[in-house]
């Protein structure tokens, strides 16, 4: 028996040596996952993009997806959907580092999607773009492919939870300033672990991000974070309005829902007043049917839900259970998740008025 047993360990030897390689830096693993992510055709290089709109979670997963695929030798460039404003621009100059390129055109790209899987929130062109990647925490959206692609989509807070988990499923460690954007991103879009959406798992990655991230005080970092939020300096209202803003189609309307967090230098009354007042020209120049806003008073416990586009005042009372105003708002309990609150509840009222 024991020449049988000495082959044993010979045989589990070999296979363990075949399923990893030492480099100077780190051992890396041959997963399951980095065997299919490098087993794919990228050409010479993918750009890793968010949504339009770029708020701190599509920015930070992009940019650090971006950096994993690096890592794993391929060609990868992070983009963004748009101008980056508010609390992605503060988190960037707070690390002193740049914001990636503004991408207007996928068509024809080889391109990989983070934290949206909807061509009404990507940009323009992705539908003729060649899609090889979809990173995603939102429900499945309208973007279909000819060929294959790898959709990796887990229930957890943000695109940069996902992110993280790869790097660790990966083996790899992200570097202080990877740290620090996934954290961000995940802090952003959990409300600091407060939100409905906020899972275990979330929980776990944010301890183990602040610890590789370098930021000593986190509470001091996040409140920055909201400040930038809702500082809206030098932005005009229509610019407010779109600082957050997504597009969806929900039962053969097309529909856009924009969050906004109330502050102390705009207060949410005046806020409400001032979505109104631009709104409806957003929805006209976007070719919309409906328009609906998400603003957050954390303070007051409260959000305010200004609306317009035909139907859209019987949609927001039979989503929200309230009656509109006169001026044509919902006033309802404080909202903390477009994802896993807001939007159920208008495809929710969309689909009984379209059947009252």
């Amino acid at each position: 028996m024991k020449p049988l047993k000495h082959l044993l360990l010979l045989v589990l030897a070999a296979v363990s040596l075949a399923s990893c390689s030492e480099t100077e830096e780190h051992t890396v693993y041959a997963t399951p996952l980095r065997t299919v992510i490098t087993g794919m055709e990228y050409g010479d290089s993918v750009l890793v993009v968010g949504h339009k709109s770029p708020d701190s979670d599509a920015t930070f997963s992009a940019m650090a997806y971006a950096a994993l695929l690096q890592r794993l030798g391929i060609n990868a460039k992070a983009r963004v959907a748009g101008k980056v404003i508010c609390e992605p621009r503060y988190v960037l100059q707070a690390a002193g580092i740049p914001a990636p390129p503004v991408l207007t055109d996928a068509t024809g790209l080889n391109v990989v999607m983070t934290d949206h899987s909807e061509f009404a929130q990507a940009v323009d062109g992705m539908a003729q773009a060649n899609i090889l990647h979809v990173i995603d925490h939102h429900g499945t959206g309208s973007v279909t492919t000819a060929h294959p692609l790898f959709y990796y989509a887990l229930p957890l807070g943000s695109t940069c939870t996902i992110v993280a988990t790869m790097y660790e499923e990966l083996g790899e460690q992200p570097t202080a300033a990877e740290a620090r954007l996934l954290l961000s991103g995940l802090l952003s879009d959990t409300d600091s672990l407060t939100s409905a959406t906020t899972t275990p798992t979330d929980r776990r990655l944010f301890a183990q991000l602040l610890a590789q991230s370098g930021i000593s005080d986190i509470g001091a970092y996040y409140a920055e974070m909201r400040r930038a939020r809702t500082s809206f300096d030098g932005m005009t209202d229509e610019e407010i309005l779109l600082s957050d803003f997504k597009e969806y189609d929900i039962e053969g309307l097309r529909v856009g829902i924009g969050s906004v967090f109330a502050s102390e230098r705009l207060g949410v009354e005046e806020l409400c007043q001032r979505m109104r007042a631009v709104m409806d020209g957003v929805r006209t120049a976007k070719g919309l049917d409906m328009v609906f806003m998400m603003l957050g008073d954390r303070q007051a416990d409260v959000t305010h839900v200004p609306f317009c586009g035909d139907g859209a005042r019987q949609v927001a009372e039979l989503a929200f259970g309230a009656s509109a105003t006169p001026d044509d708002c919902i006033v309802t309990r404080y909202i903390s998740s477009r994802k896993a609150q807001f939007l159920p509840a208008i495809t929710e009222g969309i689909s009984k008025w379209k059947n009252i």
